[in-house]
């Protein structure tokens, strides 16, 4: 029987040629890394709702309207199976992160490319599907298999 699957819901946001990102710090982490807001769905919590909290949490931001799947990566790894979908949405208000975890340091807005770079530095985090989604090389909701066993 296979592991149960983790959902991850990531939120992409972009204003004026620029991206969100968090910059996380967990225990036992050798440094600081910048990834999209986001994290795992709690118990019973649908899509929407654990994309609004984790946005909420991480940035200080409210969700706006409605968002679309931008893309969805399912990830196999030694650890557990994973499925991480990222959402293309807007957001209101001021960016005060406010994580009760603890884990995010700090929320800045950073030019695509710096974005791109900071992410390409996170050794588990594939960038692909994100600059083909940023590109329109890939339409939104594309799926995508990573198999890091």
């Amino acid at each position: 029987m296979p592991p149960e699957t983790t959902m991850i819901v990531c939120a992409l946001i972009r204003r004026e040629g620029r991206l969100l990102l968090v910059e996380e710090m967990e225990a036992g982490d050798p440094g600081p890394t910048w990834m999209l807001p986001g994290g795992r769905l709690e118990a019973g919590e649908t899509l929407t709702e654990g994309l609004r909290r984790e946005l909420e949490e991480e940035t200080g931001l409210q969700l706006a309207d409605h968002a679309v799947i931008a893309f969805a990566v399912d990830m196999v790894r030694p650890d557990g199976w994973y499925s991480a979908i990222t959402f293309d949405c807007d957001a209101a208000g001021t960016v005060e992160p406010n994580d009760p975890d603890g884990l995010v340091v700090s929320a800045e807005w950073l030019d695509t490319d710096e974005a791109l770079r900071r992410l390409a530095l996170v050794d588990w985090y594939d960038c692909r599907p994100l600059q083909r989604f940023l590109s329109g090389a890939a339409g939104p909701g594309a799926v995508y298999v990573a198999d890091a066993t």
